[in-house]
């Protein structure tokens, strides 16, 4: 009988652990609130005029900034400036210029970058009786224009921002050279999106 039980307990045990690895973290983006600060692991994906950022286990894409930028009140100072910083900035704005006649916008010299970013969250809110349309205006129940939410540029479609503070592991994967053959780094074929 003694085995009996060692063995449901263990079975028990077995099962629970099993459990446990197969549940989903939650998304920090569903506990966090505006203005909080938080330390976040993702992927950079390049937005036509923004760079957002894919948070482990989160589906929402968030836009990044750092602090100092104008349109944060988030001061200069508190931008910790070193070496991750840098190659941060580096992995996620170095672009390789056209060869001859083959004109390259937005080349990238490096992709798959990932990091870990502190920095402070922006969470953009719709006040009770208005709407959103997909370019970000607000508008009141007559249709008027009364405002803005959101983040990014043109458009305000998304809802968070996060104001860079610190970077830490920023790591990536160097790209080739266009070449400007086909099949070479210009050609459409070749080229991979980061998301």
């Amino acid at each position: 009988m003694n085995k009996s039980i060692c063995l449901l307990f263990f079975l028990l045990i077995r099962s629970a652990t099993a459990y446990a690895q197969n549940q989903r973290d939650a998304c920090v983006l569903d506990v966090a609130k505006d203005g909080q600060t938080v330390t976040v692991r993702g992927k950079v994906v390049q937005q036509p005029h923004d760079l957002g950022f894919r948070i482990v286990d989160c589906n929402d894409l968030v836009i990044l900034t750092y602090a100092g930028n104008a349109d944060t009140k988030v001061s200069a100072d508190q931008l910790h400036s070193d070496e991750n910083l840098k190659r941060f900035q580096t992995y996620t704005s170095a672009v390789y210029k056209g060869v001859k006649e083959n004109t390259c916008v937005q080349c990238m010299q490096y992709g798959d970058v990932e990091a870990t970013l502190t920095g402070k969250l922006e969470i953009a809110t719709i006040p009770l009786g208005t709407t959103k349309d997909q370019m970000g205006f607000l508008h009141d129940a007559s249709g008027k224009v009364i405002g803005t939410s959101g983040f990014g540029h043109p458009n305000r479609m998304f809802k968070y921002r996060l104001v860079i503070l610190s970077v830490a592991n920023a790591k990536a994967r160097k790209l080739r050279k266009p070449d400007g053959r086909a099949g070479g780094a210009l050609d459409p074929s070749h080229r991979k999106m980061n998301e």
